[in-house]
């Protein structure tokens, strides 16, 4: 197949300046570099870490990613520039949109706690990457700090995106196939309760309460509970992270609502969205007086 002729931008990897590792996961390398004159996220796909039967799998995962990322276009989602077909040794990549601060999650644990502004505008620029991604039927499945990107450098204008669709699914006829897809911690429990083939984008809307709590606490969510116990306690017995006693109403409010066992009592991200526009005008309203 020429993926040339699905409209993906094609960058030759001469282009690329690599300057730094960012990180490495089980399937790939993410490195700063300067394209163009303009700073990206490289994302390399190295196929040496990969078994051979898993192989086919992961690089039709990439084309799937890099095919939906070249669709988006929205302030809070990581921006799309191109896919590569010739890194080192015949690897793949993809450029993206290169964000000074990394992931909401190292920034929880580096910067320590956020004040309630930058904390309110973070939550709200996900909701609105996620009502941008809902509208246009994607199901993201992995909606979880580690996956959101911050700059935080400006503490008048912080700005958060949502990125990593590596697991994103298009939903069709509001339901979308997805048991058992997903980080454990931040799994609905239609996901994990095996009742259902077909789940609705509302399994987002529980991992963005776990996200919320994540921003609250900058703890990860039931910390070294036994997996099976986190399985069988979320699916079954409405098992759910503890909120803390300082925990602002409103958003201990959001949080249950989100992660409420029944997919159709939980907001849309149109719901949370305009919740959390509410709540930043409140707070600027209390530091103005």
């Amino acid at each position: 197949m020429d993926y040339r002729q699905c409209g993906l931008p094609i960058i030759p990897y001469a282009d690329l300046v690599v300057l730094k590792l960012l990180g490495s996961g089980r399937y790939g390398i993410v490195y700063h570099g300067k394209w163009m004159g303009t700073d990206v996220a490289i994302k390399i796909f190295d196929k040496s870490r990969v078994a051979k039967d898993y192989l086919d799998r992961l690089t039709k995962t990439f084309w799937r990613e890099a095919q939906i990322l070249s669709k988006l276009h929205h302030p809070q989602v990581v921006a799309f520039y191109g896919v590569v077909l010739d890194g080192p040794e015949g690897t793949l990549a993809y450029v993206t949109e290169y964000m000074v601060d990394g992931s909401l999650r190292c920034a929880l644990l580096e910067k320590g706690e956020l004040d309630r502004r930058t904390k309110l505008t973070v939550l709200l620029n996900v909701a609105s990457g996620m009502e941008y991604l809902h509208s246009m039927d994607v199901v993201h499945f992995d909606l979880k700090s580690p996956n959101l990107l911050v700059n935080l450098r400006d503490p008048q204008r912080p700005v958060c995106k949502v990125a990593d669709l590596g697991l994103s699914k298009i939903k069709q006829n509001a339901l979308v196939s997805g048991r058992k897809r997903g980080p454990l911690g931040w799994m609905a429990p239609e996901l994990l309760n095996g009742r259902r083939n077909k789940v609705s984008d509302k399994v987002d809307v529980y991992a963005y309460g776990i996200t919320t709590w994540e921003t609250e606490t900058r703890k990860v969510p039931y910390g070294d509970m036994d997996p099976d116990i986190i399985r069988s306690g979320v699916a079954y017995s409405n098992l759910r992270p503890a909120i803390p006693e300082y925990c602002d109403p409103e958003l201990r409010k959001l949080m249950e609502e989100c992660w409420s066992p029944d997919p159709a009592a939980r907001p849309s991200f149109t719901q949370i969205r305009e919740r959390l526009q509410a709540m930043l005008m409140a707070l600027q309203l209390d530091i103005q007086n």
